[in-house]
C-alpha cells in the first residue's frame, strides 16, 4: 500500500511539472495553480502537497525541462569521424542542429525570456554555448588549424553564431524560410567560414 501511494504521488508530481512546462511553453508565463492542477488532472490542494511553495515547483519544472533538453544538445553534433570528408562533417552537424531546433524551439523560445531572471536557465544556456564551441572545434579541427589562433577563434565564433538557436529561429520563425532553405544556408555559411582566402600576387 505504501509503495502504491508513493508511486501515485510521484506520478502526480511529475504530471504537475509536465503541466507547468507545457503551459509555459504555450505562452502562459505565470500560469495559475488552478490551471496547472486542471492540466495535470489533480486537485488544487494536492499541488501544495507535492511542493512547499511556487518557487520550489518552478525550480523543479526547470530541472525537468533542462534534463529533457540536455541529451539533445549533447547529441547536436551528429555522428562523425575526423577523417570523414568535409561535406559529410558539415551535413552531419547541420542535420543534427536543425533536428534539435525543431524539437525544442518552443521551449527554448520561452526559456530564453526566463533566463533573464532565472539563474539556473541562464547557466544552462552558457554551458550549451561552451559545448557548441567545443563541438565545432573538434568537428572542423583539420580546417581550422590552417588559420592563425586569433583567426581560428573568429571562424569558430562565426560558425557558432550561424548554428545558434537565435539565428535559426530568426530564419524559420521570423522570416518563414523552409527547412530546406535553412539547411542550404547553414551548409553554405559553414563552408564559407572554413575557406582559406586565396592570396593574390
Amino acid at each position: 500500500m505504501s509503495d502504491g501511494r508513493s508511486a501515485r504521488r510521484e506520478r502526480n508530481r511529475d504530471a504537475v511539472l509536465d503541466a507547468l512546462v507545457a503551459l509555459t511553453t504555450e505562452g502562459a508565463h505565470d500560469p495559475s495553480i488552478d490551471d496547472i492542477a486542471d492540466r495535470a488532472g489533480v486537485s488544487y490542494r494536492s499541488v501544495y502537497r507535492y511542493f512547499k511553495d511556487r518557487t520550489e515547483m518552478m525550480d523543479a519544472a526547470t530541472d525537468r525541462a533542462l534534463a529533457w533538453m540536455q541529451p539533445l544538445l549533447l547529441n547536436a553534433s551528429g555522428p562523425v569521424a575526423p577523417s570523414d570528408p568535409l561535406d559529410h562533417r558539415i551535413d552531419s552537424i547541420v542535420d543534427a542542429r536543425v533536428e534539435v531546433y525543431f524539437q525544442i524551439a518552443d521551449k527554448v523560445r520561452v526559456a530564453k525570456v526566463q533566463a533573464f531572471s532565472n539563474r539556473k536557465i541562464d547557466e544552462h544556456f552558457r554551458n550549451a554555448r561552451r559545448l557548441s564551441r567545443g563541438q565545432i572545434h573538434d568537428r572542423f579541427h583539420a580546417e581550422l588549424k590552417l588559420f592563425t589562433p586569433p583567426e581560428c577563434e573568429l571562424r569558430i565564433s562565426a560558425i557558432d553564431q550561424v548554428l545558434s538557436y537565435t539565428a535559426i529561429d530568426y530564419i524559420v520563425h521570423e522570416r518563414n524560410h523552409s527547412r530546406e532553405e535553412l539547411e542550404r544556408y547553414l551548409r553554405g555559411a559553414i563552408r564559407a567560414a572554413l575557406t582559406v582566402p586565396e592570396i593574390s600576387d
